[in-house]
């Protein structure tokens, strides 16, 4: 293929299946991640195999509630699917998520990410005495969080440009809600190299802080969303 895929965004499906994707994508990623030098971004352990894997899935179920019933913690999260020729999904791992449309198009699940009102990781709270977090976070709720932004990276060139996309479907979001500041953090190591993709993609680094291994180093950024 040559150019940008056509995307195409969504939210959640009923079921399962948009979380095995999501979980899916994650592992998929650990092995590239190592072989760039940010094996420590998110370690060797398969998302599924991890604790704590009780609580996303509580996560995923909130957000299918909250998007079909508005009840509850207002979690959000919306795959990003690549329009693609059958013939295509021949070259790809069989492993990868496809849906078929109701004119028989196929869609390649490329990416997913998750927006949050007003509310922040868990894994922040214990940072907020750094003097940048709390200005930002504390006794606010006039934000949305940007969480978990994934490609697959076994769709290959399909996902190209997928996570500039939900980047900007976040901003489009926050604008849709009446929202003017875009939160998240990320892996910080490795010289920087996802630092510098997010400032370009218009965020600014706020302040940083360390997690547990195998994270590390994070970034704590903020984008000021224009109406």
């Amino acid at each position: 293929m040559s150019g940008t895929p056509t995307f195409h965004i969504r939210g959640l499906s009923e079921g399962t299946e948009d979380g095995q994707f999501m979980i899916d994508a994650f592992d998929a990623s650990l092995a590239q991640l190592a072989s760039i030098g940010s094996g420590t971004q998110w370690g060797t352990t398969p998302f599924a195999e991890r604790d704590g894997i009780e609580e996303r899935t509580k996560v995923f179920e909130q957000a299918q509630r909250y998007q079909k019933t508005g009840e509850g913690d207002p979690i959000r999260m919306f795959i990003i699917e690549a329009e693609v020729p059958a013939s295509a999904l021949a070259e790809l791992p069989e492993s990868v998520h496809v849906r078929t449309g109701d004119a028989g198009e196929k869609f390649l699940a490329v990416g997913s990410v998750m927006l949050s009102k007003g509310m922040f990781p868990q894994y922040l709270r214990p940072h907020l005495g750094q003097e940048a977090l709390k200005k930002e976070l504390d006794g606010t709720s006039e934000y949305i969080y940007l969480e978990g932004l994934v490609t697959d990276f076994r769709t290959g060139p399909w996902r190209k440009g997928a996570g500039a996309v939900l980047i900007k479907h976040a901003e489009d979001f926050c604008r849709e809600r009446g929202q003017r500041i875009l939160y998240l953090d990320s892996y910080a190591g490795n010289n920087g190299k996802l630092v510098r993709y997010y400032e370009g993609q218009g965020f600014r680094v706020i302040d940083h802080f360390e997690q547990p291994v195998p994270d590390g180093l994070r970034a704590f950024y903020r984008k000021d969303v224009e109406p």
